[in-house]
């Protein structure tokens, strides 16, 4: 991506009462024209991509060509040109901030006004200043001695007069009409693209719809959040009066406490906490604590209030002692069939706490 035009800052000047541009001949009823003093206009080459890409990319393309960050102006792209380059504007945002648009009127630097000459250079003289409209569609406006400065550094070009008096010295080539209307290319371009009045940035209409996308869905999971809650709490409560019920039910007594008399019924009832296989697995490992060294756990699972474990260990004998130490520990034990294969015996058991 490359830009033409060497590296230059923006005018630098007193923005709190900007430049007024002469009305030119003919001007479309939508349009407020911006000196193009405070614009930068260069052509920039671009590769094929959407629109929204071409925005993004723009700003990236010209910084080199920039004496400023990129944050202290405002980069506007425009149309495409004949030569397929693209037009694009800059703008500094403190001037940008001073301007004030009409309603519904587009803002354009002023020497867009100007034909775009075939060669050479389109210009126009207005007192103490002069526009110049170049082939590539860019242009500028300068004081009258800096246009000759440059049109000499340029090699002087050819002058195709749109009309207004010129420096001593820029001899005028011939005479070229101002359009007899505006220019259709530039019906969509606008520097105050992207900015709102008062100097507010204005999101890009997809960023926009982005953002809304985002509020609805994040609305939406609140809404259905609060309805989980809703119903939550309602459930809780039925659950509540329920247990209420039960309990009073079962001659136990009921107060605001729930779970304290919830705790009282379980202790009335001889329910006891520890029923369950961190309670069982302690009891079942102590008591084999001595075999640990001669047996192989290869399986574990609990199922039904019992610990199923397969065990594998040299010889019967060994399994048969684990079985003995386990029903010495107070433990039921119901044990399968035995195997051997390999040199090592094999033996699934099935432990639970004892019936009382």
């Amino acid at each position: 991506m490359t830009a033409t035009s060497p590296a230059a800052a923006l005018p630098d000047r007193d923005v709190t009462r900007p430049l007024i541009a002469t009305r030119p001949v003919t001007v479309p009823d939508d349009v407020t024209f911006l000196p193009s003093e405070d614009v930068l206009l260069l052509s920039v080459t671009l590769p094929a991509m959407s629109a929204a890409q071409r925005r993004i990319a723009t700003g990236f393309a010209i910084e080199d060509d920039l004496a400023q960050s990129l944050d202290q102006v405002h980069v506007v792209p425009g149309p495409q040109m004949p030569d397929g380059r693209w037009l694009v504007a800059v703008v500094s945002r403190q001037v940008l901030a001073a301007v004030t648009v009409p309603q519904g009127h587009r803002l354009l630097p002023d020497v867009l006004t100007l034909p775009v000459p075939e060669g050479g250079w389109a210009v126009l003289g207005q007192p103490g200043r002069v526009l110049v409209r170049l082939p590539d569609g860019t242009g500028l406006a300068t004081d009258p001695a800096s246009a000759t400065v440059l049109w000499t550094m340029s090699g002087s070009p050819p002058l195709h007069s749109c009309g207004g008096p010129l420096p001593d010295g820029m001899a005028v080539t011939d005479m070229l009409p101002l359009p007899a209307g505006p220019d259709p290319t530039l019906a969509r371009f606008d520097l105050m693209a992207g900015i709102r009045p008062g100097g507010v940035v204005r999101l890009p209409r997809g960023a926009r719809l982005a953002i809304a996308v985002l509020l609805a869905f994040l609305l939406g999971h609140l809404m259905i959040a609060t309805a989980d809650m809703i119903a939550l709490t309602r459930i809780e409560t039925a659950r509540e009066v329920e247990l209420r019920a039960a309990l009073s039910a079962a001659g136990q007594p009921v107060g605001a406490d729930l779970t304290a008399s919830l705790s009282q019924a379980l202790t009335a009832s001889g329910v006891t906490a520890g029923t369950g296989f961190l309670d069982l697995a302690p009891q079942v490992f102590a008591a084999i604590t001595d075999q640990a060294g001669q047996v192989t756990l290869t399986d574990l699972s609990y199922v039904q209030d019992s610990i199923v474990m397969t065990l594998e260990a040299a010889d019967l004998a060994a399994l048969q002692q684990i079985e003995a130490s386990l029903q010495d520990a107070g433990l039921s034990v119901q044990a399968g069939a035995a195997t051997t294969r390999d040199g090592a015996a094999e033996v699934q058991m099935t432990v639970s706490r004892r019936a009382p």
